[in-house]
């Protein structure tokens, strides 16, 4: 196609004129201008805005806050365990007068659990589970037990034990910390030992100490001497210690007292107390 050919096209149909040579080079090729300018835009009056206030809709929560508030309400009753945290308390007769005990709580581990069984008391730890099992001895025929947590909650129960009456039975309450011991000494024909109850790390614990001994079956005859052992400390070398005693002993009214036993004074720390005439020893006879 001629070169008078082609601007003629180009300008018949774009408007394009077609590109010039200045100093043999091509110019470059723009759009034609328009040949009317555009019109602006018109802005309304400031008198014409409209100003339109929105208010934002109060969310309803009620209802999300019950429903979640019950879920937490269900858990809190709940134990880490998923067993349900009501607390309980359950005594069972067992061989030899003794009682079998279980407490659950499992929603308060590492408790310390206060029992009080006919006047004497005990302190024994809960282990992580929440569940604590153990044998107690009956000190009575009809023997009643108290537990009471660290929240309030007192738990009871009680059973009746008639084979309780053909033991002897001396138990030794130690209050505070640095618990002495029941020492019972007796002829090896004597049937006879020492149960050891709780745990006493500060001064709000008690121990329990009970020498046991059955008789209806002895055939041997004796004395158990009993006495107390006291470690001297820096807990106790000035205000002493308190301890109680109940004796259960057949052919013998039962006997409950307290006892409280001086310092020697702080010079004595690290020594230990003999106490040999305190308590009454047991005279059994055989069949």
């Amino acid at each position: 196609m001629s070169r008078n050919l082609m601007t003629a096209v180009l300008t018949a149909w774009f408007g394009i004129a077609p590109p010039t040579l200045a100093d043999g080079v091509p110019a470059a090729i723009t759009p034609p201008l328009p040949r009317a300018s555009l019109p602006s835009p018109e802005l309304p009056r400031e008198s014409e805005f409209t100003l339109t206030q929105f208010k934002s809709a109060k969310a309803t929560f009620d209802e999300p806050q019950r429903a979640v508030a019950g879920i937490v309400a269900r858990q809190a009753n709940i134990s880490n365990f998923g067993t349900a945290c009501g607390p309980s308390l359950s005594m069972t007769v067992a061989p030899d007068a003794m009682l079998a005990v279980r407490v659950s709580a499992p929603c308060l581990p590492y408790d310390a659990i206060w029992f009080e069984h006919e006047e004497l008391a005990f302190t024994v730890p809960m282990p992580l589970t929440g569940e604590l099992a153990f044998l107690l001895p009956a000190l009575d025929t009809d023997a009643e037990l108290t537990a009471t947590l660290s929240d309030g909650t007192v738990l009871n129960a009680r059973n009746h034990v008639p084979d309780a009456r053909n033991f002897a039975r001396v138990a030794l309450q130690w209050s505070g910390a640095d618990p002495g011991e029941l020492v019972a000494k007796a002829p090896r024909v004597l049937d006879g030992k020492v149960i050891h109850l709780g745990q006493s790390p500060d001064a709000n614990g008690a121990v329990l100490q009970v020498f046991s001994s059955r008789i209806s079956d002895q055939t041997a005859s004796g004395v158990v001497r009993l006495s107390m052992r006291a470690p001297v400390t820096a807990a106790n070398c000035g205000s002493g210690q308190v301890a109680r005693v109940r004796r259960m002993v057949p052919g013998e009214p039962t006997s409950i007292y307290g006892l409280i036993l001086n310092g020697p004074g702080c010079g004595a720390i690290g020594q230990s107390l003999q106490l040999n005439n305190v308590l009454q020893d047991l005279k059994l006879s055989g069949n």
